[in-house]
């Protein structure tokens, strides 16, 4: 007769086509980031021109520098989603997708209180990316399954 111990078997999922999902889906949603960045957002005015404080007032001024532009939080958040495939969990790309959706709304929503109701190319390709961006997080690798197994083992007694 044996004993029966109870021992934990970890059992990955194997799927190589997500991953491969999964990088083109974070390059393609980061470089509609960045290309959406460089088209026109409103009132013909271009993402990299337009004044970060339209995410929260009615001030669709211009602006020459590029760190504080609508445009260039999109290109920092494409690139932190394309930063995001060091790791294997993809939570950096779920959350640049999260935040570049963020960014639409606020955007979209005082667009829509100004006079001037209209969003344009610029916007609605950073929107897009930002839900493959989403998508792309969704096909990281699954969690580890640790699953019970029971394992016999036998005891040999010794004679004397």
């Amino acid at each position: 007769m044996g004993t029966h111990t109870a021992q934990h078997v970890t059992v990955a999922s194997a799927r190589p086509g997500a991953e491969v999902g999964r990088v083109v889906l974070s390059l393609a949603g980061g470089g509609a980031l960045v290309v959406g960045a460089f088209l026109d957002w409103t009132r013909d005015v271009v993402g990299t021109n337009l004044t970060n404080r339209s995410l929260y007032r009615i001030d669709f001024d211009t602006r020459s520098d590029i760190v504080q532009t609508v445009g260039g939080v999109a290109i920092v958040l494409g690139l932190l989603a394309v930063l995001g495939l060091v790791d294997r969990s993809a939570w950096l790309t779920r959350v640049a997708g999260g935040l570049g959706v963020v960014l639409f709304a606020l955007f979209a929503i005082e667009v829509y209180r100004s006079s001037y109701h209209n969003l344009q190319t610029g916007s609605w390709v950073v929107l897009g990316g930002s839900v493959v961006l989403l998508f792309a997080g969704l096909l990281g690798p699954r969690p580890v399954a640790k699953l019970p197994a029971v394992l016999e083992e036998t005891i040999v007694k010794k004679k004397k």
